[in-house]
């Protein structure tokens, strides 16, 4: 017996009871008498499913060749998810997409670049970087990454080179502060997937999960404490014992003074940049990126209160391309505005804090 009905919630139906066959065995899950309490908001899995079936709709009356989404919501200080959907019009044993499909998350990845760099102790937010032509040889055929707009910025500063998402100058970063610091900054946010040490993984050149790149979104939102995604909350068998009941583990594995400084930077995606889409009508701090892959086979945005963590991600199932213009920043942030808006109605107010109260790192 869950929380729940199956029907209400299929995506996260198949993923508990996926975990329970894994933890306990089929005979024992299928023979029932396990009482499972979820992480899940029923009220907001409810506002998740309807806010992504409606938008993958809209979408494709714009003749956007969207097909599906995917969209997970998990609470920063614990892990838990507290919304999950795996698709438009998600029935029990489908796809989840939400958890099952790996997919490029183009620049919503470069936060990890930047965290990577703010912990070197070498950048802030003013520093310069320059989004100017260059060609990276050394791997097996020369790089010239480009940017979005198909221009440069030229002499750009750190925050705006994240705001704006510019390539170039990204790459630049990433080259400067080694790509392995990089893969371990992901690796330490949460990123659970092997990375290749490559310097096209600056833009995104992975494969991973929604629900992966929320979590380590929340290890920004809660101010830099990896925790471990679930959807269990308490087990119980026939007998009322308690077979299994979440400890949130959250160990702090990202530097304080670094995670402030980022999302500061994040908030400026929001404020001005590619994000501005995302805004939350209340007027509150909302933290995020924007991710568009090349063809437009993929689009993303990434974002956070401090409470919580949301990653949506929409595309095609066979991974053909998307309409031109199908991006991050004006087809998926608008999809994330419309669910956190729901989501914040009975939630504090919190800003995050300023990275002027940390002593800045020193160089390593």
């Amino acid at each position: 017996v869950t929380s729940f009905t199956a029907q209400q919630a299929p995506a996260i139906s198949d993923a508990i009871e996926g975990e329970l066959i894994e933890r306990y065995g089929r005979d024992m899950v299928l023979r029932g008498g396990l009482r499972v309490q979820s992480t899940v908001d029923m009220n907001l899995q409810r506002d998740a499913q309807e806010v992504v079936d409606y938008s993958i709709g809209l979408l494709q009356s714009w003749g956007s060749y969207v097909g599906q989404g995917a969209l997970v919501a998990v609470e920063s200080q614990t892990g838990y998810v507290k919304a999950m959907v795996g698709g438009v019009y998600s029935k029990r044993g489908q796809f989840n997409r939400a958890m099952q499909a790996h997919r490029q998350p183009g620049s919503a990845f470069k936060p990890f670049v930047y965290y990577a760099a703010l912990a070197t102790g070498r950048y802030g937010p003013g520093t310069t970087l320059q989004d100017t032509p260059k060609t990276f040889y050394g791997g097996p055929r020369p790089y010239s990454p480009r940017n979005y707009d198909k221009t440069f910025a030229g002499a750009i500063s750190f925050r705006q080179s994240l705001a704006q998402s510019r390539n170039v100058s990204t790459v630049k970063l990433a080259d400067n502060v080694r790509i392995q610091r990089v893969i371990d900054a992901a690796y330490a946010a949460g990123i659970r997937q092997e990375l290749e040490p490559v310097l096209s993984l600056s833009l995104g050149a992975a494969d991973l999960t929604p629900l992966e790149m929320a979590a380590a979104y929340a290890a920004f939102a809660n101010g830099g404490y990896r925790v471990e995604p679930t959807l269990l909350l308490k087990v119980s068998n026939a007998r009322g014992e308690v077979l299994h009941e979440a400890k949130p583990i959250k160990e702090q594995t990202l530097d304080p003074w670094s995670v402030a400084s980022l999302n500061h930077m994040m908030l400026s995606v929001v404020r001005g940049g590619t994000g501005k889409e995302a805004q939350i009508p209340d007027g509150r701090q909302v933290a995020g990126k924007t991710g568009t892959t090349s063809d437009f086979r993929d689009a993303w945005f990434v974002g956070y209160v401090p409470q919580m963590a949301t990653a949506v991600w929409i595309g095609n199932d066979d991974y053909s391309p998307m309409a031109r213009g199908t991006a991050g920043g004006t087809a998926v942030a608008p999809i994330f505005r419309r669910f956190m808006t729901r989501a914040v109605e009975d939630m504090e107010v919190k800003y995050f804090t300023l990275p002027d109260k940390f002593p800045a790192p020193r160089p390593q």
